[in-house]
């Protein structure tokens, strides 16, 4: 099993493509000189089946990796190699009578990075645009990726054009981690819950408060010390032989609501390769959530 974000598909073959381009300068005796090494950009060329998988049906995983591929969004890789910043650059499938309600695939994912202006042009007083300036309050800020907000509680979606919520969850500290400006986006923001408060997944603009990183510290304080009070207890398991976080999540801990990402992010010493959930270490201490 793999995993492209959170979506598990199983991989039977998988290729990674590294290169580099230097450049040479002959001399006059000797061999020639390279001064300057430049890496091509990592692709990894994945082959395999798309079945039925926890929550998720193959054929709504098929349309969620479609879609990651149409928008050109950056994708976390999790299989035998482990990879961030990915683009879905193809993806290929068949459904043969041999995957019953499922399909074989192949993918091309390839190593990109966006350039990021670094300059920004003043703007020209005589001319005849005029900036309009919202009137903002102290606890007023522009929501931008890696921004700490607070999710109000309500309803969490597994993609930003999703019609029904996958879970509910209560107010909880969070941190953004993406921003989709798609024409066809109904919910806006990526939220990841800091607080331990199990938030995963896209959200509406209204459940959003910004708010001061005073007023944050202040409320993330008072929500870790609800939960020791009684609000939420810490659901502990002992990993033995055998045991998988993917069986775990939809197993025993179903109700718990916990996604595979959110068990790799909440136990980092759990695993003996960092951010890769089929390393788990056996005897461990797995935080798997918090019981209401």
């Amino acid at each position: 099993m793999a995993l492209i974000n959170n979506y598990y598909i199983h991989v039977v073959d998988e290729k990674v493509e590294t290169s580099v381009e230097s450049s040479t300068h002959p001399v006059e005796s000797g061999i020639v000189i390279t001064d300057t090494v430049k890496p091509n950009p990592k692709t990894i060329d994945i082959s395999g089946m798309i079945v039925d998988a926890g929550f998720y049906k193959a054929s709504e995983i098929i349309s969620a990796l479609e879609k990651l591929m149409r928008s050109g969004s950056l994708v976390k890789y999790s299989g035998r190699n482990i990879a961030s910043n990915m683009q879905i650059q193809s993806f290929n499938h068949s459904h043969p009578n041999t995957v019953f309600g499922g399909c074989e695939f192949d993918i091309t994912l390839k190593e990109v990075r966006f350039a990021q202006p670094s300059y920004k042009a003043p703007v020209d007083s005589g001319s005849q645009e005029t900036e309009t300036k919202v009137p903002t309050t102290p606890n007023q800020e522009t929501i931008e990726v890696g921004s700490t907000v607070i999710f109000k509680g309500g309803s969490v979606y597994i993609s930003s054009d999703a019609k029904k919520a996958t879970v509910t969850r209560n107010r909880s500290t969070c941190k953004v981690e993406k921003i989709s400006t798609a024409s066809w986006s109904i919910h806006q923001y990526c939220l990841k819950s800091t607080d331990g408060g199990m938030v995963y997944g896209w959200c509406d603009k209204a459940d959003i408060e910004v708010r001061s990183d005073t007023t944050v510290k202040a409320i993330t304080a008072q929500g870790t010390k609800q939960i020791s009070n009684g609000d939420g207890e810490a659901v502990y398991h002992t990993v033995k032989q055998g045991n998988t976080v993917y069986g775990l999540v939809n197993g025993s801990y179903k109700s718990l609501g916990t996604s595979v990402q959110w068990v790799v992010d909440n136990n980092p010493t759990c695993f003996s390769k960092k951010g890769d959930p089929t390393t788990l270490k056996i005897g461990s201490k797995l935080l798997m959530g918090y019981k209401k």
